[in-house]
């Protein structure tokens, strides 16, 4: 069982060993189901990604001539994908390199669009909807707007305070060893950032799945001159185009 995608793209290299990082910790196991994965055997995979986080702390503590850190660490990566293939079976490795290269490292390219309308949205339901609705929105659609709207902040703020539990959760074996090794350069970082923004990005998904089904050509129109609007008045140092929504935010696929 190999990757599909190109492991010298940093990018693919970064939301692999991101993405196994984040398997590899025992207080990552109670969100696999949030991430959509249906693994028998839980700590083969787990095993699996240790041996691969290894890798990667002992290429990083390498000097630069010494190491190719794009090779290296994708003979690392295939071999994990090989171990989990090797206790689980094709289809167990299969769904992890899928949730991998399909799911968490689209997700992770997700467009500045986007991620301006995470917060766009979450100020939804504190504009009145007369203000709102003076963009050219009829009022009954603004209403469904706030619902889905405060949907999503409430369930953004449920998943900020889970996974602030997690992150404070005491450290203990391998967790506390991969937390030393990711905070080494400093004490703040979190390896469970990933695990927000992918999760984050999911929930997302679903709410703008949620408001393109309920507005039509002119109405997202309408949404996208307030959003322009807010970004104006709020936000100085960002330009309104930055809450344009593309063709292919406008209606699903």
């Amino acid at each position: 069982m190999n990757p599909t995608l190109d492991l010298r793209d940093p990018h693919v290299s970064y939301a692999y060993t991101t993405a196994v990082r984040l398997l590899s910790l025992d207080r990552v196991t109670p969100f696999w189901p949030e991430l959509g994965l249906r693994i028998d055997d839980v700590e083969a995979v787990k095993t699996a990604a240790r041996r691969c986080v290894r890798a990667e702390i002992a290429i990083e503590a390498l000097d630069d001539d010494e190491r190719d850190y794009d090779g290296m660490i994708a003979v690392h990566i295939e071999a994990f994908l090989a171990d989990v293939e090797r206790a689980q079976g094709t289809a167990a490795a299969a769904q992890v390199r899928a949730w991998i290269e399909e799911r968490f490292f689209v997700l992770g390219q997700e467009p500045g669009w986007r991620t301006m309308w995470h917060v766009l949205v979450a100020w939804l339901p504190h504009r009145t909807e007369h203000r709102v609705a003076s963009f050219g929105l009829p009022l009954g659609k603004v209403a469904k707007l706030v619902e889905i709207a405060r949907a999503w902040a409430d369930t953004a703020d449920a998943l900020d305070r889970r996974i602030g539990e997690a992150d404070a959760l005491p450290l203990e074996g391998w967790d506390a060893e991969a937390y030393a090794a990711y905070r080494a350069d400093d004490p703040d970082l979190s390896p469970l950032t990933g695990l927000s923004l992918h999760l984050a990005a999911v929930e997302f998904e679903r709410t703008w799945g949620a408001i393109q089904r309920l507005l039509g050509p002119a109405e997202m129109d309408a949404l996208e001159r307030w959003g322009q609007a807010e970004v104006l008045a709020h936000m100085d140092s960002i330009s309104h185009h930055s809450a344009r929504i593309p063709p292919e935010g406008r209606c699903l696929s």
